[in-house]
This record gives C-alpha cells, sequence and structure tokens, in this order.
C-alpha cells in the first residue's frame, strides 16, 4: 500500500490516506482495482459520500478492516458487536454511527447496547 496526504474538500483539510495495491492474480485481469483508504474517518464523515473514496462512510470503515490497516489515529471505542459477536475496536464516524473492526458492520452506534 502507498500512504499520501490528500486535499478533503468534506473536511476541508489534508488528511493521510492509503492507495491500496490492485490484485495480481493469475488471471487475465486484476480481481480488485486499487482503493483510496482515508485514515482518518471520523466525526465530520456525515455525508453520503466521501469526495476521496468515491463510498459512503461506512464503506471506507469496511475497507479498513478488509486491508488490515492499524486503527491507530482513528476514533474508536471498545464495545461488543453484536454481528460477530466480538469484543472490539468500533471505529466511530459522522453522528452517531460505527463499524467493528473485526468483521466491518456498520450501525448507528449507541454507547449503552452496542450497534444496532
Amino acid at each position: 500500500m502507498k500512504s499520501q496526504l490528500q486535499y478533503c474538500a468534506a473536511c476541508d483539510r489534508t488528511v493521510r490516506v492509503f492507495i491500496t495495491e490492485a490484485s495480481t492474480g493469475d488471471g487475465q485481469a486484476p480481481a480488485t482495482d486499487p482503493e483510496l483508504v482515508c485514515l482518518e474517518i471520523g466525526e465530520s464523515c456525515t455525508g453520503g459520500m466521501c469526495p476521496l473514496g468515491a463510498a459512503e462512510p461506512g464503506a471506507m470503515v469496511r475497507r479498513i478492516v478488509h486491508n488490515g490497516i492499524p486503527l491507530d489515529g482513528l476514533d474508536t471505542v471498545k464495545a461488543h458487536c453484536p454481528a460477530c459477536d466480538n469484543d472490539a475496536e468500533m471505529i466511530r464516524f459522522g453522528d452517531g454511527n460505527a463499524g467493528c473492526s473485526v468483521c466491518g458492520t456498520v450501525g448507528h452506534w449507541t454507547f449503552d447496547a452496542g450497534l444496532n
């Protein structure tokens, strides 16, 4: 993966991002294209689409989990995920939303009950 800084119009600041590698399988074409993964998803990510990664914030959380990106610097809280039944770091973003760092399930956050 390649790390770089890019300007985010939604946050109105420069953010850290990773560019994933394209699949190098034995097929005729790559199975997956490179994706941009924002490393600063957080409270300001309330819109329907990330202007950098062309994905909604929940999809950005799933990209973080799928690519095994460290959670350093992200807004996380330890909680129980009802989807995978694990105690895990929940990546918080937007207005009360969070995603499980184990399974990638995203939902609305309630501090006493987990993801809804």
